[in-house]
């Protein structure tokens, strides 16, 4: 599935990096729901992934904000080092069908979780305390998300065995 995040050397991102590789994963994620949404085949995953998709654009239009306001002049081309720290698997993802649909769904739950984890490992590095605001709420909010997935993924009828999972409160 991928390099786990604990093989990324966040020390030598800068803030304006953080928030472009952070954009991108809210991109891929809001991609992805469109996908998962187009084809899921239960109603109530319909709805919850068009909402997810407004949420990923939403936190990817904050962060490019962000990213403009602090950092006027940035850009960048990221790397797939760089995308993998917080995507997991190919951008696009193949839902068509139901055992590539609960791929799709765990692949999904793995960035999420990847994200999540960018998020908190890169806040004590964080130089700006709006970039350590930003990536505090986002990694809070993507918990949320991950819990989300897992009861509409378990509502369904599915069992999703992930690794490294993060245990609901």
């Amino acid at each position: 599935m991928g390099k786990k995040l604990n093989q990324f050397d966040l020390s030598t991102v800068t803030d304006d990096k953080a928030l472009a590789i952070a954009a991108y994963g809210e991109a891929v994620a809001a991609y992805r729901y469109i996908v998962l949404g187009e084809k899921a085949q239960w109603q109530d995953l319909k709805i919850s992934f068009q909402k997810m998709v407004q949420t990923e654009y939403t936190q990817r239009d904050i962060l490019q904000k962000l990213l403009g306001d602090l950092f006027p002049s940035a850009c960048f081309y990221l790397t797939n080092r760089d995308k993998a720290m917080v995507c997991v698997g190919p951008r696009l993802l193949d839902a068509r069908d139901d055992a590539r649909f609960d791929e799709a769904m765990r692949l999904t739950i793995a960035s999420e979780k990847r994200s999540i984890s960018f998020y908190t490992r890169y806040l004590p590095i964080a130089q700006h305390p709006r970039v350590a605001e930003t990536f505090s709420e986002f990694a809070a909010a993507g918990l949320i998300r991950v819990r989300e997935l897992r009861s509409l993924f378990q509502s369904a009828g599915k069992q999703i065995k992930e690794s490294c999972p993060i245990v609901p409160k």
